[in-house]
């Protein structure tokens, strides 16, 4: 495909238009909630806004539940050299890395990473977000990336800057008629002036798309109103006990001067004639079906969002396979993004895979390599350690170690092992000759 001015600006106007679509989502991450704008206001009244970020809570907890524990990488045709050259080159970078990738895909419904070259001339990666990246794909089902453009801005400058990644080359554009101020606006007419380019290595757009879901949804975009209506309804019973200390005095067959109800105010005594009678006109609250209502409310939203709400009183004794059953919708829903974070891990493989090739001669595939996940989950390791007993005579010693929580590269340990072990042989050979 020929990259012209004009399919980048093209691809420019959407990025401006669903940056502005993001935001809401991004907004919402970040406490700025709807109610902070539409809230019924009441003249003479408490009016305070409360707002519960369930959406941070969510996400940070599913990265966490998916992501808590490094990825580990095995070898399929046990070729030790490239899961050393996985451990040494990317370690370093790459569990953090992930985390905020997974996290922004899940605010966004997508989120982007961008491979290149640090000054140090080593492989790493970046993660962009659709408020400042945009990726054209070619509309297959294979979804190959054609361009990919990235919207930025440098510090103490108040120009904005656009690169344009392609197969070979980035091209570097200034946004003339843009500033910094209008970062994630629509400009009306933005014109490109070009600043330079260089090559790089990878032979192919180094933009990886990585998706939320198949839809690419935010991942909290269909709760958002119940979330609304949790703050709503939480602010007005708040608000309604703060209003119930402003009860009236209600005086019957009796008339008091200003000044008189001062003094009552103050003495804390009040006199009415024969007949007369006082009382409090306050508010009744159904304080149980307030509680129902925001009971159901919260429930659904734990419902709608698979997740579990670990405030409950649990028993302090609740197995592991008993959680990983409370667990199993949650379970099912990051299967899926697991998948999606595998596919995006693949592709990362075999970008490293194109650098180690272009550095070191060394070529390997990257479909030699199995992904592994590890569940960031409580796990019961005297079940686990019968479980490795019973198998050992059937699968293999490395598969087997993958089991353990503790263990982040397996390979590597299975290596420690037969080392440690075969030390403890020579250090004993002599004693058992003597034997």
């Amino acid at each position: 495909m020929q990259i012209t001015e004009s399919i980048i600006l093209q691809c420019l106007k959407e990025l401006n238009q669903a940056a502005l679509t993001k935001q809401t989502y991004f907004d919402y991450y970040n406490g700025n909630h709807a109610i902070l704008k539409d809230y019924a206001m009441q003249e003479s009244r408490s009016n305070r806004k409360l707002i519960f970020n369930f959406p941070r809570k969510f996400v940070d907890n599913e990265v966490g539940y998916i992501l808590g524990k490094p990825v580990n990488y095995v070898s399929k045709s046990d070729k030790d050299e490239v899961v050393h050259k996985l451990d040494l080159n990317m370690s370093h970078w790459e569990k953090e890395h992930n985390i905020n990738l997974r996290k922004q895909s899940e605010i966004y419904g997508e989120s982007y990473e961008l491979n290149y070259l640090d000054y140090d001339g080593l492989f790493s990666a970046t993660v962009l977000t659709p408020q400042n990246a945009y990726v054209l794909e070619d509309g297959t089902e294979d979804r190959n990336v054609l361009m990919a453009i990235h919207k930025f801005t440098k510090r103490f400058d108040d120009k904005v800057y656009l690169d344009v990644y392609t197969d070979n080359e980035i091209l570097h554009y200034e946004l003339m008629g843009d500033n910094r101020n209008s970062l994630n606006e629509q400009s009306k007419s933005p014109k490109l002036q070009y600043i330079g380019k260089h090559d790089h290595i990878f032979g192919r757009v180094p933009v990886i798309s990585c998706p939320a879901n198949t839809e690419r949804k935010c991942g909290f975009q269909d709760v958002i109103s119940l979330f609304d209506a949790y703050n709503a309804l939480n602010s007005d019973l708040v608000n309604e006990i703060a209003d119930h200390r402003n009860s009236y005095l209600v005086i019957e067959n009796a008339k008091l001067e200003e000044e008189d109800l001062l003094k009552m105010k103050k003495m804390g005594i009040i006199q009415v004639p024969v007949g007369g009678k006082v009382t409090w006109l306050i508010k009744e609250i159904n304080d149980s079906f307030v509680k129902n209502e925001l009971d159901n409310l919260e429930h659904k939203i734990y419902d709608m969002m698979d997740q579990v709400n670990f405030n409950e009183n649990w028993a302090s004794n609740t197995s592991s396979l008993a959680l990983r059953n409370k667990l199993l919708n949650l379970e099912n829903r990051v299967a899926i993004r697991e998948a999606m974070m595998e596919k995006v891990i693949k592709g990362r493989l075999r970008n490293f895979f194109t650098y180690l090739q272009k550095k070191e001669g060394v070529q390997y595939d990257y479909r030699d390599i199995a992904v592994k996940f590890t569940r960031n989950l409580p796990t019961d390791l005297v079940g686990l350690a019968d479980v490795i007993v019973k198998l050992k005579d059937i699968v293999s010693h490395e598969s087997l170690l993958a089991l353990l929580p503790f263990v982040e590269n397996p390979k590597l340990e299975h290596n420690k092992f037969h080392t440690d072990k075969q030390r403890f042989m020579e250090s004993t050979g002599d004693v058992k000759h003597a034997e």
